[in-house]
């Protein structure tokens, strides 16, 4: 089976002939020819310069710099919204702490008081317990025998 192209589809070998100056082992073509004229130039395309209707190139930079107006103004509000539930917060724990403190405070001035008079009652029992006869010693061995056990 034989493929055969098309003419149209066939290798031109003469048509490197026609084109003047091409060469396909060198480039004679001007290196210079693709390069901008003015290589340092911050110029942009879209310039209102190179624009047909100078109306519109200032019309798309009022409407650029509006937006960026719009842009910094609610980040600027946004911003003040964050520092505003930032002091709120900060408050807030400020607060929190200083109950928290106001709170242990009396808890240890409590347990302070209790510790006192656990002393205080200890000291009173093992008086009465030393002025105590045989048979009330035995009775209260009994009582807080029977305490202790039903505690563990």
């Amino acid at each position: 089976m034989s493929t055969h192209l098309p003419s149209q589809f066939e290798p031109d070998v003469n048509i490197l002939d026609d084109l003047p100056g091409f060469s396909p082992v060198s480039a004679p073509y001007n290196m210079n020819a693709y390069r901008t004229p003015y290589p340092d130039s911050n110029a942009t395309s879209t310039s209102s310069a190179t624009s047909p209707d100078p109306q519109v190139g200032m019309l798309a930079e009022t409407i650029i710099v509006e937006a960026d107006e719009d842009k910094r103004k609610r980040n600027q509000a946004a911003s003040a919204r964050f520092r505003q539930k930032k002091k709120q917060r900060e408050q807030q724990l400020m607060e929190s702490t200083r109950e928290m403190q106001e709170k242990t405070r009396k808890l240890e001035s409590e347990n302070e008081g209790l510790r006192k008079e656990n002393l205080f009652l200890k000291k009173l029992l093992v008086e009465k317990v030393d002025h105590m006869n045989e048979e009330d010693r035995e009775m209260l061995l009994k009582a807080t025998g029977e305490a202790l056990k039903k505690a563990s």
